[in-house]
């Protein structure tokens, strides 16, 4: 049996949200399929527009929801490279990393790397922000960096004066400046994800965002001042032995810390994760990780070393939490809990939060499995946050 692909590309823009229900609805009746018949819904997740993003992603909730499928979430980035490629086949061979820019505007660049394999994308360089100047202050000093570099992106199209000077170094365009991720590519991504069971569960269905602000809250500032003997900090990759060190030795059982996967796979998510470390000697002692939502955010891990236990750090972390929230403008922080924790439970009641429902099995113990109590905290998106250490 053969696959039949059919696409659709609109233009975005303002009545973008109005048109695409009814876009989707004539290309399924075109197919001759009806919603029942849908075994996934796929989208772009990001990085770009906050305002696409949100409408793709609310769509693609709601139409899951209504058919009872599950979601496959694609990298926009690689939805770009696989563009490109598709118009230049022959110009990406197995080994070639392409560099995808696009414009993020204010001077700035949605940045990602991909290695095709012959069959499939794989990250090279996750979705990053660089400022505008970042490219050709990176590989424009040795031709040796730039020899071989294949980009593609709207970026060199809207930009082409400041990247003139990587071509004669011999950096190359990957099929057209006009690479987008449009509707093929994004069905190839899709196919390849589905093969793979790459799926996810409708609530997991979130947006990709990688800008964040460059000045600090009002809030962030105060819950810094006071915790004068802490940093806060960005984690990386290079943190990841130490944090789980730390919130190994925290949990009342090992199997009650998160994994090392569970950090790397965070990271290459672009959650928002947090490390605050002793001011004097850099020691990690408290790590927090957040997912951006649909006006709301999930908070996923967050572990206190147990030396510094008592100490109003976790206090400290939700505080920036919560004026992230207001940032984003998200108006829910959600998060599960052990019924066991009974300290974090306590925390949590007191800072606000409700308990709205409970996962049964959902963590490992070391006698099976433990349910999850699912709490929720209503953030005031006008008001003072008063819940900072």
């Amino acid at each position: 049996m053969g696959t039949a692909v059919q696409t659709l590309d609109l233009p975005g823009g303002a009545q973008a949200s109005a048109q695409l229900l009814p876009a989707l609805q004539g290309l399924l009746r075109d197919a001759g399929l009806t919603w029942s018949d849908l075994d996934a819904i796929a989208f772009g997740s990001g990085p770009g527009a906050f305002t696409g993003l949100r409408t793709a992603c609310s769509v693609t909730q709601g139409l899951a929801l209504g058919a009872d499928c599950p979601v496959i979430v694609l990298d926009t980035l690689m939805a770009v490279a696989e563009d490109a490629r598709q118009q230049a086949p022959q110009g990406c061979v197995p080994g070639d990393v392409v560099w995808v820019l696009q414009d993020a505007r204010m001077e700035e660049l949605y940045v990602g790397a991909f290695t095709w394999d012959g069959t499939d994308w794989q990250v090279a360089q996750a979705a990053q922000l660089w400022p505008l100047t970042e490219p050709v202050a990176r590989w424009g000093q040795d031709a040796r960096a730039t020899a071989g570099l294949h980009l593609c992106g709207n970026a060199l199209q809207a930009y082409p004066d400041r990247f003139a000077s990587l071509w004669p170094l011999g950096a190359t365009v990957l099929g057209e400046a006009t690479a987008a991720p449009r509707a093929g590519a994004l069905a190839a991504l899709a196919q390849r994800a589905w093969a793979r069971g790459d799926t996810v569960d409708v609530a997991l269905a979130l947006p990709r965002y990688v800008r964040d602000k460059v000045a600090q809250t009002t809030a962030e500032r105060r819950a810094i001042a006071q915790a004068p003997r802490h940093i806060d900090r960005l984690m990386t990759e290079a943190d990841i032995p130490a944090v789980l060190a730390m919130e190994q030795a925290a949990c009342v059982h090992p199997v009650h810390a998160w994994t090392d996967d569970n950090y790397r796979s965070s990271l290459r998510s672009g959650y928002w994760m947090r490390v605050r470390c002793e001011a004097d000697s850099g020691r990690i002692v408290a790590v927090c990780v957040a997912m951006d939502g649909v006006d709301e955010i999930h908070l996923l891990n967050i572990a206190v070393a147990r030396e510094h236990q008592g100490q109003g750090i976790a206090r400290a972390l939700l505080g920036l939490l919560y004026a992230r929230c207001r940032d984003r403008q998200a108006s829910l922080l959600w998060l599960e809990v052990r019924p066991s924790n009974e300290r974090a439970c306590a925390l949590y009641i007191r800072e606000g939060f409700v308990e709205v429902g409970r996962r049964k099995g959902y963590y490992p113990a070391p006698d099976g499995r433990e349910d999850a109590l699912v709490m929720r905290r209503n953030i005031d998106l006008g008001g003072a946050t008063r819940a900072v250490d």
